[in-house]
């Protein structure tokens, strides 16, 4: 009897352990391709959650995937 009760907590502790170890991987994948939110006056300002900007205060936005050089240049301001 303590035989058929040792075996069945080892199973439970098993796949408990792999249930846990294939949650936290899916956490790392969604973080990966989390996305991140940006100033537009301070393109340098990245941050993972909206929020405003800890320079000017203006709302972040979220970021694009990638960024051609015209829209970068649309992006400073001159002064």
């Amino acid at each position: 009897m303590k035989t058929i009760i040792m075996a069945i907590a080892i199973l439970l502790t098993g796949s408990a352990t792999f249930a846990q170890s294939k949650k936290s991987t899916h956490k790392h994948h969604q973080s990966t391709t989390a996305q991140k939110y940006t100033c537009t006056m301070h393109p340098e300002v990245v941050q993972s959650k909206p929020g405003k900007c800890p320079k000017c205060g203006m709302a972040l936005v979220p970021m694009k995937k990638k960024m051609n050089k015209k829209e970068m240049s649309d992006m400073k301001m001159d002064k």
